[in-house]
């Protein structure tokens, strides 16, 4: 019976898009499909949920000791749905708006935003070459991760979150010491720290009048940089100073681990609709690529 009933829980999970629900009993795993090389030090991989293409954004100049400076190397690749390479520099820099180290993106109101090291910047998805900066209220540089939900884009650096609605209104959203990663679903907003110490999940309060509240998971990891949120609420991670990806169960207590060996994953993307994820190996110039599947 259980054998049974674990088959027609992954045929019917292959039949629903989005991969709304796991079946109990089951925990998700990565099976790999490709790795794309050809990038400079990729550093976040987002999906646009629109057509399922893939953007990578490159910092380009950066060593094991040290961020290279503000150079204009930058740019921003894209893959096929299915993660193929369709166009190495995408989006990239003029003369007089240089893209220097792009890292953390997010597709809001028909455009895709990306930290820029010192600048929150956006370009039209439709014309990527008309690259325009955003004003975050409060800050001007150590940007680092880019999330948005329905009425803001979210970006963290100096040990908080910032935010911007629209028409470009907002400022510091809430402090936390070592934030990293930010993502939002289904209403809710989470983080992830980078801290060596202290390197865990925490749930925000979308208000900004609660503290950011920890999952207490910090023992199990070395350095997370990466968050994504699967529809049945499992919780995907890259531990990029661990060189591993887990999984972290709606119960937010449970860890899995579901791949390991790679060389500083960075910021991972989901395609939901076709069960990819895309995993920037941030020292091997390469994008990995895998299949979500479930295990029991």
């Amino acid at each position: 019976m259980k054998t049974s009933l674990s088959l027609l829980c992954a045929v019917s999970l292959a039949l629903t898009v989005g991969y709304t629900e796991t079946c109990s009993g089951q925990t998700w795993r990565l099976e790999p499909v490709r790795s794309v090389e050809g990038f400079k030090t990729p550093e976040c991989a987002e999906v646009n949920p629109a057509d399922g293409t893939v953007y990578v954004s490159n910092i380009f100049a950066v060593t094991r000791d040290t961020v290279g400076a503000l150079d204009s190397n930058g740019f921003i690749a894209t893959l096929t749905p299915g993660g193929k390479l369709k166009k190495l520099k995408a989006v990239q820099g003029t003369e007089t708006l240089p893209v220097h180290g792009p890292s953390g993106m997010c597709f809001f109101n028909g455009y895709l935003y990306f930290n820029d090291r010192n600048n929150l910047k956006r370009c039209p998805l439709k014309n990527p070459s008309a690259i325009e900066v955003v004003p975050v209220p409060g800050t001007d540089h150590g940007f680092n991760d880019a999330g948005c939900d329905a009425d803001y884009v979210y970006v963290t650096g100096q040990d908080a979150v910032f935010r911007v609605d629209r028409q470009g209104n907002g400022g510091k959203f809430v402090d936390l010491k070592g934030v990293n990663g930010v993502k939002s679903s289904k209403g809710k907003l989470f983080a992830v720290t980078t801290d060596k110490e202290q390197s865990d999940l925490y749930e925000l309060d979308p208000a900004g009048k609660n503290p950011p509240k920890a999952f207490g998971l910090a023992p199990k990891f070395a350095g997370i940089d990466g968050i994504e949120i699967l529809g049945d609420g499992t919780f995907l991670i890259t531990d990029c100073h661990g060189h591993k990806v887990y999984t972290v169960a709606p119960d937010r207590r449970t860890v899995t681990l579901v791949a390991e060996g790679l060389e500083y994953p960075a910021d991972l993307g989901v395609d939901h609709e076709r069960g990819l994820v895309y995993i920037p190996q941030f020292f091997r110039n390469t994008v990995e690529v895998y299949r979500l599947k479930l295990g029991d």
